[in-house]
This record gives C-alpha cells, sequence and structure tokens, in this order.
C-alpha cells in the first residue's frame, strides 16, 4: 500500500508551473498560519510583503540543493525525488503552530542562529543548541527532524542500503543548518579579509545584517525588515547561477540550444541600461551614492531582473513568430524542433516570474516597471494585439520599454525612487534613438513578416531603402544628443560614430544578422564618451 503511495506521487506529470503553483501555495499556507497566529501584529505592508519573499526565496533555495543533492545520492529520476520532495514540504506549514503550541503565552521566535564558528560547531552537535525560544526553535527543530527522517526512510526505499541512507539523512542535517544560519556564513566570508573567521562573533554578524539596509536612494530603518531585505537580495542573487547550475546537469540537451538563442547583444543593451541610468543617478544625486555589498547585489539583482524579463519575452515571441523563424530563423530551437511549444511555455513563465522576484527583491516600484515592460512585451508579440505588426508604433513601443529600463537605473539613486527626476531631454532622447534604431533587428526577417504579414520598415521600404532610412535615423539621433545634453564637446565624437553607422548599414556585405553588432557596438562607444567628456568632468567640479 505505502509502495503504491509513493509511486502514485512519485509519477505525477509535474512541470514547472505546477511546481511553482504548488510550491507557492504551500509557502503562502506557512506565512498565512504564522501572520494569524501572532494576530497579523501592526507592521507597515513591507515588512509582510518582505517576510513573505524571504520565507518564499529561502525554501526555494533550500529545495533546489536538497533535490540536486538527493537526485545525485540516489542515482533516480529527477521528476520523481522532486515530486517526493514537494510533498514533504509540506512541512513547512507547521512550525508556527508548533512554536503557539509549545511556547503559549510566551516569547518565541523563529530567527536565523548567529554564532561564532565555535558556536556554531557547538549548535551542530547539540541539534541547534540549549535554546528553543530564540533562533531555532521548537517548531524548526522538530520541522528538521521530521525531514532528516523523511529522507532516510525515502532513501532506504529506493536503495535498500542503510549507510547510504544515514548519509544522506546527515547530509539533509548538513544542509538544513547551514540554511539556518546562513547570515553567519556569509558573515565569515564578509569579514575574512578583515578578520579571522574564528574571531567573528554574533555581534558582528548582527552589525552586518541587522543595520539599516542602504540601497543607494532606499533605506530600511526596522531592523527585522532590514534583514528581511538584506536575505532577500541575497537568496535571490544565488538562486540565479543556482537554477542555471540546476538545468545545465539536468537538461543539458536542451540548455545549450537556449543558451545560443538568448540574443547574447540584447542581454548586453539590457543590463547596460540599468547600469548607465544608475551612473547618470549618480551625477545627479552624488549624496545617494552609498556603495556598500548591499547595494551592489540590489543593482546586481536589478540587471538580471532585466536579464529575465528580456529571456521572458524571447521565449514568448519565438512562440508566437514561429512560422516567420521557419522561414528567416531555421536555427532557433523551436524551428528546429530541439524544443517543443510546452517547453517554450514552461520556460516563459519560470523567467517571467524570475523577472518580478528578483526585481521585488529591490523594491514595489522596480517590481512595477519591470512588469510594465513584460506587459510592453506581451502586447508587442502575442495575440489578440500583436502590435508588432505596425511599423512605428512597434518600434515606439520597444523604445519604451528600453527607456523604462533606463529609469529603473536611474531611480535606485534618484531621491525617493522618484522617476519624475529623470531629465526629460534625456529620456526623450532615449525614445528616438531607439525608434530610429530598433527596425534594424527587423532585416533579417523580411521575407518571413512579409509572408505574415507584420509590417515592419524593411518589409514596406525594402532591405536597401531600410539601410539607408535606419543609417539616416540613427545619424540624426546622434547629431540630437548634441543639442539635448547641450554638450559641444560631444560634436566630433557623435559625428563620427553617427557616420561611421550610417556607413555600415550601407554595406550589404555585413549580414543583416549581423550588422547590428556593428552598429550597437560603436553606440556602446558613445555612451562612454559622454560619461567620460560630459559626467566626469563635472562630478569632478
Amino acid at each position: 500500500m505505502f509502495q503504491k503511495i509513493l509511486s502514485k506521487i512519485e509519477n505525477y506529470p509535474l512541470t514547472l508551473t505546477v511546481w511553482l503553483t504548488a510550491f507557492s501555495a504551500i509557502i503562502t499556507l506557512r506565512m498565512l498560519g504564522e501572520n494569524l497566529l501572532s494576530g497579523f501584529e501592526d507592521k507597515p505592508p513591507s515588512f509582510f510583503i518582505g517576510s513573505t519573499l524571504v520565507a518564499w526565496l529561502f525554501f526555494a533555495f533550500s529545495y533546489l540543493i536538497v533535490l540536486i543533492f538527493l537526485v545525485f545520492w540516489l542515482k533516480e529520476d529527477l521528476k520523481k525525488v522532486a515530486n517526493v520532495l514537494l510533498w514533504g514540504y509540506l512541512l513547512v506549514i507547521f512550525p508556527p503552530i508548533i512554536d503557539k503550541l509549545w511556547c503559549g503565552q510566551n516569547f518565541c521566535w523563529s530567527f536565523y542562529a548567529f554564532d561564532s564558528l565555535k558556536g556554531l560547531g557547538i549548535r551542530f552537535s547539540t541539534f541547534f543548541g540549549n535554546n528553543a525560544s530564540i533562533g531555532i526553535t521548537y517548531g524548526v527543530r522538530v520541522e528538521v527532524a521530521l525531514a532528516i527522517i523523511f529522507v532516510i526512510i525515502y532513501a532506504y526505499i529506493k536503495q535498500k542500503k542503510a549507510i547510504k541512507a544515514l548519509l544522506a539523512g546527515l547530509m539533509t542535517y548538513v544542509t538544513l543548518f547551514v540554511l539556518g544560519s546562513f547570515p553567519s556564513w556569509l558573515a565569515y566570508l564578509y569579514f575574512l579579509p578583515k578578520k579571522n573567521i574564528f574571531a567573528v562573533e554574533n555581534f558582528d554578524i548582527a552589525g552586518l545584517f541587522l543595520t539599516p539596509a542602504a540601497l543607494f536612494s532606499i533605506m530600511e530603518t526596522d531592523f527585522v525588515n532590514a534583514l528581511n531585505v538584506k536575505m532577500n537580495l541575497i537568496y535571490a542573487f544565488l538562486l540565479v547561477p543556482l537554477v542555471i547550475f540546476f538545468f545545465w546537469i539536468h537538461f543539458g540537451a536542451k540548455f545549450w540550444p537556449v543558451a545560443r538563442n538568448i540574443r547574447w547583444v540584447q542581454i548586453m543593451i539590457h543590463a547596460g541600461l540599468i547600469f548607465t541610468g544608475a551612473g547618470l543617478g549618480a551625477f545627479y544625486f552624488p549624496t545617494n551614492l552609498s556603495i556598500n555589498i548591499f547595494s551592489l547585489i540590489a543593482l546586481a539583482n536589478l540587471m538580471l531582473a532585466t536579464i529575465f524579463a528580456w529571456l521572458a519575452s524571447v521565449f514568448l515571441n519565438d512562440r508566437e513568430d514561429l512560422a516567420i523563424d521557419k522561414m528567416t530563423n531555421k536555427q532557433r530551437p523551436l524551428a528546429t524542433g530541439v524544443l517543443a511549444e510546452e517547453d517554450y511555455r514552461q520556460l516563459f513563465w519560470v523567467y517571467f516570474i524570475f523577472s518580478l522576484v528578483l526585481s521585488i527583491t529591490v523594491g514595489v516600484k522596480f517590481f512595477l516597471i519591470v512588469l510594465t515592460y513584460q506587459i510592453i512585451g506581451w502586447i508587442y508579440s502575442a495575440w489578440p494585439f500583436r502590435l508588432k505588426r505596425f511599423p512605428v508604433l512597434a518600434s515606439f513601443l520597444s523604445a519604451l520599454a528600453l527607456a523604462l529600463l533606463f529609469s529603473v537605473g536611474f531611480m535606485l539613486l534618484a531621491d525617493g525612487q522618484n522617476i519624475g527626476k529623470l531629465p526629460q531631454q534625456v529620456f526623450w532622447l532615449l525614445i528616438i534613438a531607439f525608434l530610429v534604431s530598433l527596425p534594424i533587428k527587423d532585416l533579417k526577417d523580411i521575407e518571413g513578416d512579409r509572408a505574415n504579414e507584420v509590417w515592419t520598415i524593411p518589409v514596406l521600404l525594402g532591405e536597401t531603402w531600410a539601410r539607408f532610412a535606419i543609417g539616416l535615423g540613427i545619424f540624426i539621433s546622434y547629431s540630437l544628443s548634441i543639442v539635448w545634453l547641450n554638450a559641444k564637446i560631444l560634436f566630433l565624437p557623435a559625428m563620427i560614430l553617427g557616420a561611421l553607422s550610417f556607413w555600415i548599414l550601407q554595406i550589404k556585405k555585413i549580414p543583416s544578422r549581423r550588422v547590428h553588432i556593428w552598429v550597437f557596438g560603436l553606440l556602446f562607444f558613445y555612451v562612454l564618451a559622454i560619461f567620460w567628456l560630459v559626467f566626469w568632468p563635472a562630478a569632478k567640479v
């Protein structure tokens, strides 16, 4: 009977979206129970958002680590282990209930273990130490104990080897112990250049994680919420390489076609927009340039959020453009059949959610702008609107989306994260520059776009005149930058790089599939010139 139930759990047709839904439901129940038992104590909305997000990220991080380990250790099918582990994670619902029953009216606070390396060694050997009222509470200890037993039993059922099952339980305990004291381990690494790790004490760790979170223009002073903010940044940041590693080792045959299809030039543009926007923000608000490990991770998370938002739009666009790609982009994974449409649908939702999670770790305002970017991507690519069919409007939407990403970087440094403080001439210069240059990406798709009634500028004008019109527009946008930035010193680089861009577009020996690399490469050098010739001298004054 037990084997039958286990087999049913293991063989459930789990997908990424089903896992995300089920896992999120478990965390929701956990947080709902925790807050109901505390009477929804008087805290600001930011606290509830931060605590829920940190729970989701913490348990997602731990789930993925344990899953990777168990699949490797048991040599078992990934989906089977993932299904069983998902059921096992129902345990996370119960610690608040156990704490309430155990502690009653007494104070009982579930928290990380902050301790020296020696102190953590003692805690490890005594199953989290002798104080279960603060830190690793009674409920958490019961949860961990049951999780270890659960892993031992499952490992024994799968392999019938007692020693290997016990070792699986031990490794699970090690993993959960490290995660339960994760800020301590991070603090050892942080202080390592300045301090011997054996000299790091609990007050050093508290000083790092419980002090106000200063993320450039953002300041969180409540010490509990400051910890949430900092750990959310760290977990989200670390989840990115962990997820990439997970897909690489378990879906290698699909991983590399996807990696080759993600348009690396666009990734650099998206990340660069955040970085240059932040640079402009630092110029206008130099007092907000507070550089620390957490502010740098916040900047990195916003860059990653925009990259994942772009990747989500890639998977959506490739699904909608399948007929076009079969004619003009035959090497793409969906067109070749290496990946199925369902794979693309699943990956779209993963990247979509990842972009939102990464952005909300920095703040709700950034979340809303990244969500707006995703919405623009949807109405641009997908039915019932599919506005990419209409020239100028399609380019304007894409330009607006990219200008908003630049604004995200600027907001991170602006007082009050006020997007209205971005100089209008900069915003509209970006809109015009992208409006005239983005049709360059459509040069390679003329045949497929025409057959599918997507009326891009290259389809309407033909390749020769489209190259001329795009080149002329790019030259004009370079010229406008001199006037709108009121920087005569940019005249020479703008004229040279604008003329070069125009000339490159007229050279048909440069394939339409590669011409954008040259044009955007020149734009990169122009951005560097702007910062070097305009903003850097002003900043020194």
